[in-house]
């Protein structure tokens, strides 16, 4: 189930075999429930949250990791925080970003044309994408760059730290239900407990977060000294603009005491939006290129039509018009449905509760339309289950196709009612911890997208690639005996 090589395979063969509802046994024994039904799913995540919570380990894991912010903070707390946060996400405040994008997504396809000859050759398209993706959520997050494209990039202590922690987390992702029983220990403690322990990952985590916290307070002193001079100038690495962060900062000292947000909660923002943008975006650009460079009519159709939108525009695609093409959208919404880069999440329930099917439990005499969920049951929210149900989306469902999208959906989509706060899908979740940036998660990816596909063809690996099961699924070289993640493409220019 948990497995990093085969549990995607093992998990569409449970929701293939047994329905939208399986029950099994978790790592201590847990009663744990596999969930694809919408009808369930908008009990879970909308209608009952408060009594389905983000599991124990989660929370303690980001509350120690990141600080109280977004990722690990429920009830009231959280609902503070989303209400401050909503309004940095606005369609005016995305649309200023975009010649800021533009210029870092130039950055990438300069990177790019570096690694190229005069004919095709292999490029290790991940570390690319995740440079592009660290930046445009530093600085429209932050107003901070990491210079990733200068030469002396991977030398930034604080960048590889950001870059790393969730792969080390994945790897240590079996033994995170055990982190609630011990997570009330005092700090002084928890860390002597680590260093006794025999595991490498392990350590490294914690160097990894001693890191990520000091490279934290030492940006966020700058965001504090900038703001209250208004002169973003005086540090190279902070950078023209109001950002999210600073429309935040501005608009918490503008909001009442018991609304406001401490200097704690700012901080965990500030490393909750690298942490949680960063990995989604690269995972989902390299995904992008590793289907196009498998279907190439796609991708030439795909490229004509970004080709005659950039001559109709006399310009760099500005927001609306990347918003509005339909071939890029089709290509976009399908890879985000197959293939959806946070392919699971995980509840549990606080309160013995009744949740509605959909449909009834396949074999199971009378027909049941509800079933009992105890207090202390896991629930694990089956994205990707969701997106490719059958009886949703068709006998094709598990079959990449761009093309589903430029005609009506099958009326099973609509009739599903599917909770996903994006286009039918689950991808960015659904209800008060739906992902709150995913609009611009959309915006990044259509650019840089828009810029690659008209400067480069993307032809097939060399080598066989894997996708492996973790919080984030990341691609690796078939046959490789380390966690690496690696996606080597063979590139050309157009």
């Amino acid at each position: 189930m948990f497995d990093p090589l085969s549990g995607i395979k093992y998990r569409q063969h449970i929701w293939k075999t047994y329905g939208p509802i399986s029950r099994f046994c978790g790592p201590l024994g847990d009663q744990t429930l596999l969930i694809s039904d919408p009808k369930a799913l908008t009990t879970i995540l909308v209608k009952d949250r408060d009594i389905f919570e983000e599991s124990d380990w989660y929370i303690e894991l980001f509350r120690h990791a990141n600080g109280p912010g977004l990722l690990s903070s429920t009830g009231a707390l959280h609902r503070k925080q989303r209400k401050l946060l909503n309004p940095t996400f606005s369609a005016q405040r995305l649309r200023s970003m975009v010649p800021l994008l533009h210029e870092l997504a130039n950055q990438l396809i300069d990177a790019f044309h570096a690694k190229l000859g005069d004919g095709p050759q292999e490029v290790e398209v991940l570390d690319l994408y995740g440079r592009v993706a660290l930046e445009m959520i530093a600085q429209t997050g932050l107003g901070y760059t990491f210079k990733s494209f200068q030469p002396d990039a991977a030398k930034n202590e604080f960048k590889q730290a950001i870059k790393e922690f969730m792969p080390v987390v994945a790897k240590l992702q079996m033994f995170l239900p055990l982190f609630p029983y011990i997570s009330g220990l005092p700090p002084k403690l928890l860390r002597f407990g680590a260093a006794c322990l025999p595991s490498a990952d392990l350590h490294y985590i914690v160097k990894l977060t001693d890191i990520t916290s000091a490279g934290m307070d030492r940006l966020f002193q700058a965001k504090k000294e900038s703001l209250a001079r208004e002169d973003l100038e005086q540090n190279d690495q902070l950078c023209q603009g109001k950002d999210i962060i600073h429309a935040l900062m501005t608009d918490n000292a503008n909001t009442s005491e018991e609304d406001k947000m401490q200097d704690d909660e700012i901080k965990a923002q500030m490393i909750t939006l690298l942490a949680a943008a960063t990995d989604t975006t690269s995972i989902s650009l390299s995904r992008l290129s590793l289907v196009l460079s498998q279907h190439q009519d796609v991708q030439d159709r795909l490229r004509k039509e970004l080709s005659e939108a950039v001559a109709s525009s006399k310009g760099e695609l500005g927001y609306d018009e990347l918003l509005s093409l339909p071939y890029l959208d089709a290509v976009c919404r399908e890879t985000w449905r197959l293939y959806a880069p946070v392919p699971f999440v995980t509840r549990t329930c606080r309160a013995d509760t009744t949740v509605p099917l959909s449909r009834p439990i396949p074999g199971v005499t009378p027909p049941e339309m509800s079933f009992v969920v105890p207090r202390g049951t896991d629930i694990i929210v089956d994205i990707l289950g969701a997106n490719c149900d059958q009886n949703i989306w068709g006998l094709d469902a598990d079959v990449w196709k761009p093309e589903r999208w430029l005609s009506p959906l099958p009326d099973s989509v609509a009739d599903a009612h599917i909770p996903g706060v994006y286009s039918n899908l689950m991808t960015f979740l659904a209800g008060s911890r739906a992902c709150i940036g995913f609009k611009l998660a959309e915006l990044q990816i259509k650019l840089v997208l828009s810029q690659l596909v008209r400067s480069f063809r993307f032809l097939p690996p060399k080598t066989e690639i894997i996708w492996r099961l973790a919080p984030v699924v990341t691609p690796s070289v078939n046959g490789s005996t380390a966690f690496t993640s690696r996606l080597p493409l063979v590139v050309e220019r157009v």
